[in-house]
């Protein structure tokens, strides 16, 4: 016999939601982890960053998502707009020249986070105990974060 959906949320104990920024370059495959992160997990921030397109349209296809879910509680900070090593390369041949091609989503009215994405990644992992960053796209947001971290000399790894 197999296990109905309301069997299991049945037998699975509530679990408190664990917090986490999401580092992403949304395009379909992003736009989808957004939507199950903040129906699963304490999504306290996006930032977004190049990748599946340009910086100029990720940071405005991630606040698309969030605006089309009614989820405009989670801010959305801008961040790298280029690799640290090499030419910028684009999916538009998955993605679209929009990274978003296909729906045909409004341009969004919720604002960017006044802060570079690499320094809302330092501030939530310093003020939010057990942050968990879920890094889906490029890792340089990630990556400028640990350097701007290690070059403060604030760190304490004892």
């Amino acid at each position: 016999m197999r296990a109905s959906a309301t069997t299991l949320e049945h037998r699975m104990p509530e679990s408190p939601r664990a917090a986490v920024v999401i580092d992403c370059d949304p395009g379909h495959d992003d736009a989808l982890a957004i939507l199950l992160a903040a129906r699963h997990l304490d999504v306290r921030a996006i930032t977004a960053v190049h990748g599946n397109a340009p910086l100029s349209r990720t940071q405005v296809n991630a606040r698309k998502v969030l605006e089309l879910a009614a989820l405009t509680d989670i801010p959305v900070a801008a961040g790298c707009d280029r690799p640290l090593v090499r030419d910028a390369h684009f999916a538009a041949d998955v993605h679209g020249a929009s990274g978003l091609d296909g729906p045909d989503l409004p341009e969004p009215t919720m604002p960017l986070v006044d802060a570079h994405a690499t320094d809302v990644l330092i501030e939530l992992s310093r003020s939010v105990p057990d942050l968990q960053v879920l890094a889906v796209g490029p890792l340089t947001n990630v990556a400028m974060a640990l350097r701007s971290w290690l070059a403060s000399g604030s760190v304490n790894l004892a």
